[in-house]
Order: structure tokens, then C-alpha cells, then sequence
């Protein structure tokens, strides 16, 4: 082959270049404009919400998905309590969590009833008669209620194994 025939087959420098400089810009430009429109469509799902900016930047920042965050926000708590309490086993039962924490319960000891089997609700009326869970259990489960139990127990008895 002669170099004439060559050089026609050849791309000229400046294509080689240009075709290089949009091939370099694509790989940015593709994967930035799909990550753009996924946020873009996730802070509408957000602000559908109702929830203010700032606030949303906070759960973001606990890296709570928005239909949580809705039902811990609707369960009475904020972000960085939200998380305490996801981390102490409440994590899709925002509401139960909300009950115990309208009651002044931790959420380490709201976990140990829960893992008892007590509700919020049951766990409140034997927290009334002065009882641990660890207690309460051992009534519950000889068929026992809470108010019977404290009376029982004032009277000496040990609760039945």
C-alpha cells in the first residue's frame, strides 16, 4: 500500500480528538443526568410529604426511606430519636415504638418487653403494679393479670413456674 492510499483511509487528528472528547463527555454527562432525574424524582416523593426541607434533609441524613420517615414523623418522633429507637428492634413498628415512648419508656426497655410479648398497652398496666418485665413475664404466662398479680405478690406469693 502507498502512503496516498493510506492517508485517505486515515480519520484526520482533529476527528480522532473531537470523537474522543464526546465519548469522554457522554460517559459523565449519561450517568450524571440519570442520577439528576432519580433525585429529582425522589425529593417530590419527599416534598409530597408535606415536610420542610431542612426536615427532610434530616432523615435523609439518617438514611430513613420516605415511607418510614412518614410513619415514624406520624408516630410523634424526629429523626435522630427515630434512629435510638430502629436501632433498639422497633425499626418497622414505628407506632408500637411511639406508644411505649408516649410512656416514658427507653427504647432498650421497651425492646425487653416487647420481647416478652407485651404490647405498649400491656406493658403499661404491669409497669402500674410496680412490676419488671422480666416479672410480669413469669405471671403472664401462669395466666395471671397485672392488677391479681400485685396482690398476690403483696401477699407473698411468688409468681407460678
Amino acid at each position: 500500500m502507498s502512503r496516498p492510499e493510506a492517508a485517505g483511509r486515515a480519520m484526520p487528528a482533529w476527528m480522532a480528538q473531537s470523537v474522543l472528547v464526546i465519548c469522554l463527555l457522554a460517559s459523565f454527562a449519561v450517568p450524571f443526568s440519570l442520577v439528576a432525574l432519580r433525585e429529582a424524582h425522589q425529593d417530590r416523593v419527599w416534598q409530597a410529604t408535606g415536610m420542610s426541607g431542612a426536615e427532610i434533609d434530616d432523615w435523609k441524613k439518617e438514611n430513613i426511606a420516605v415511607r418510614m420517615a412518614v410513619r415514624w414523623r406520624n408516630a410523634g418522633f424526629k429523626p435522630p430519636h427515630a434512629t435510638i429507637w430502629i436501632n433498639s428492634g422497633f425499626g418497622s413498628e414505628p407506632e408500637e415504638a411511639g406508644k411505649w415512648n408516649d410512656q416514658g419508656v427507653w427504647p432498650n426497655e421497651a425492646r425487653y418487653w416487647n420481647e416478652q410479648a407485651f404490647s405498649a398497652d400491656e406493658g403499661r398496666a404491669w409497669m402500674e403494679q410496680g412490676f419488671h418485665y422480666s416479672e410480669a413475664s413469669d405471671w403472664k404466662r401462669g395466666g395471671i393479670g397485672p392488677a391479681d398479680a400485685a396482690a398476690r405478690k403483696k401477699n407473698g406469693e411468688w409468681p407460678p413456674r
